[in-house]
């Protein structure tokens, strides 16, 4: 969607929205970016008002995105406080809410579906039994491969350490299991 702009922050891409309740002068801006939902690539598509900064709706859908800044839209011109001039957009989190990260140490971002599985999995490798670390070095494995159309849906992934995940390869999970019983 674009190169990321210095600070490391993605870039966001955006035109003007005309007609209808937004207005002819392109007030508001339909902006996009992309991100990654439930592990693949996506886009976001939000109603922006640049001059403020403030943000109108977010959604997966440009259509639905559009739909919640005009539900917005309306119920601010119905607010008498919408009219006044300190009306602002409150800010997402109370000052102090959020803990100040360590010092000299830097946070690994963790995605959700990476929490999930690991929860889903109680902490351990799926195969061995080896207790797991959420931010240490694990792999999302498939039971049912991926190679044999095995889905993405969170029913169907488990935590496994390196090791087994290698060791499976593409065979299904029962397969792998079954193989490694006769072995040992």
């Amino acid at each position: 969607m674009g190169a990321s702009k210095g600070g490391g922050a993605p870039a966001i891409r955006y035109r003007p929205i005309y007609g209808g309740i937004f207005g002819k002068s392109g007030e508001y801006v339909l902006g996009t970016m992309a991100c990654t939902e439930r592990g693949l690539h996506a886009v976001r598509y939000m109603v922006l008002h640049p001059s403020t900064g403030g943000v109108l709706a977010v959604a997966t859908d440009k259509t639905e995105a559009l739909a919640q800044a005009r539900r917005v839209l309306k119920a601010a011109a119905t607010l008498a406080s919408a009219n006044d001039e300190s009306f602002v957009q409150g800010t997402l989190w109370a000052e102090g809410e959020l803990p100040p990260p360590e010092q000299g140490r830097k946070v690994k971002a963790i995605p959700k579906r990476r929490r999930e599985v690991f929860e889903k999995s109680g902490g351990q490798c799926f195969y061995c039994g080896k207790v797991l670390t959420l931010d240490g070095k694990w792999h999302i494995e498939h039971q049912m491969p991926r190679a044999l159309m095995g889905p993405d849906d969170l029913i169907n992934l488990v935590a496994a350490c390196v090791p087994c995940n290698l060791a499976k390869r593409d065979r299904t999970a029962l397969e792998f299991l079954s193989d490694q019983a006769a072995a040992g």
